[in-house]
């Protein structure tokens, strides 16, 4: 396709409309009012709540910004706190594991050493019956008068028997078991000895 050019009688129509459209514009504006100090100071004032809306929203943005980096450092917290804690029960699985090991080990040798699981069974009926005798002493109405007493008379070192018996059930066992095992290799250096 040919571009086709304007001619010069063209341009000049043109030129000329346009240029008298200009000249009707500029007529129109001579006859509006010019601006006076209120239009200016309304501009001005408009300008100014422009400003002051965009420094809301400003403010605005910057405490959404301040408050999500405190929401991350309150997660960051989390995260770590979860971490300790799962190390902890992590921990505790283990210990579990091995009280549970020890026990059986425990166990097993007192299974084995008849004499020891006797001593152990007799052991655990006295502690029952001890049990029922201080629930029995517990519900007399003069267990104040006796406890006074008791502690009167108390206040000496505790004895091993007591130690051990403030032990934990399983150290407790063990205890037993090495005491009972001591016992009888004393025994037996007796007998060999004589």
């Amino acid at each position: 396709m040919r571009m086709r050019w304007v001619t010069r009688d063209d341009y000049f129509a043109y030129a000329g409309i346009v240029g008298s459209l200009a000249s009707v514009a500029g007529l129109l504006a001579l006859t509006r009012p010019s601006l006076t100090q209120s239009d200016i100071q309304a501009v001005e004032i408009e300008t100014l709540k422009s400003m002051t809306e965009t420094a809301e929203q400003l403010r605005g943005l910057q405490s959404a910004r301040t408050k999500t980096a405190l929401e991350l450092d309150t997660l960051e917290l989390k995260k770590k706190e979860m971490e300790l804690l799962v190390k902890k029960a992590g921990l505790a699985l283990f210990l579990r594991e091995q009280y549970a090991h020890l026990e059986r080990q425990v166990l097993d040798e007192v299974a084995r050493n008849e004499r020891l699981s006797t001593q152990l069974r007799q052991a655990t009926e006295s502690a029952a019956k001890l049990k029922a005798l201080d629930e029995e002493v517990e519900m007399d109405p003069n267990v104040h008068q006796l406890r006074e007493i008791i502690e009167a008379a108390s206040r000496r070192e505790p004895s091993l028997e007591q130690a051990v018996s403030n032990l934990p059930p399983v150290l407790r066992s063990l205890f037993i078991v090495i005491r009972a095992l001591n016992q009888i290799s004393m025994n037996l250096i007796r007998v060999i000895v004589k």
